[in-house]
């Protein structure tokens, strides 16, 4: 069980959220400051006491990798909670084709707009080519249901009946999917469909 958040640190953990939902990545230490109007060491604190009392996971090598936990869900669910259903699982490396049938369903946290005006499925990630940007093998992506998509979003997106998640860009008549993993060259396709746009991740717990 976890610690009790001060309030400060409760406010911390809805601005992650609130970061979260609008640029589709965690934040940095450097823009939880700017939110919270702290400096980053006060922001840097306040995210290893989150860390420590069981609330978000990250990782010490990438800047952008806060995870929420169980925890964390809970104090954000009075609100937010949100039922969605597991659609397979998917790579995040080479592309493979996913299942459309649900196999589960995982909570997640949406304001009441989202969850007014938007369908949302998750899908397993499997691979690595997408580490940089914070999303592991094993994790689970909570996607919007979405038929297009701005330059610089991650999608899921569908190509010769393969479906992948990647970072979309457009150039001209090309579509780009591109890794957050340099080991990955770039896909250029005059043709895909999107299917749906990141909303966020779940990270399940590891059993000892």
């Amino acid at each position: 069980m976890g610690k009790s958040l001060t309030k400060r640190q409760r406010e911390i953990l809805k601005h992650i959220e609130s970061f979260y939902r609008e640029n589709d990545i965690p934040p940095s230490v450097r823009d939880i400051a700017r939110l919270h109007q702290c400096s980053v060491k006060g922001a840097y604190d306040h995210i290893l006491a989150l860390e420590k009392k069981g609330y978000i996971q990250r990782s010490a090598r990438r800047s952008r990798s806060i995870i929420f936990t169980e925890l964390a869900r809970q104090v954000l669910r009075p609100m937010l909670e949100r039922r969605i259903p597991v659609l397979g699982r998917i790579a995040a490396g080479k592309p493979v084709l996913a299942e459309e049938n649900y196999e589960d369903f995982c909570d997640f946290p949406l304001d009441e707009w989202e969850r007014s005006n938007y369908r949302f499925f998750a899908l397993r990630i499997e691979g690595d080519s997408m580490q940089d940007a914070g999303i592991l093998d094993g994790d689970i992506g909570i996607f919007r249901f979405q038929q297009s998509a701005a330059s610089g979003k991650i999608v899921v997106a569908v190509v010769e009946e393969e479906a992948t998640v990647k970072y979309y860009f457009r150039d001209g008549r090309h579509n780009i999917l591109r890794a957050a993993n340099p080991a990955y060259p770039d896909m250029i396709v005059q043709d895909l469909q999107i299917r749906g746009i990141m909303r966020g991740l779940i990270r399940p717990q590891v059993q000892s």
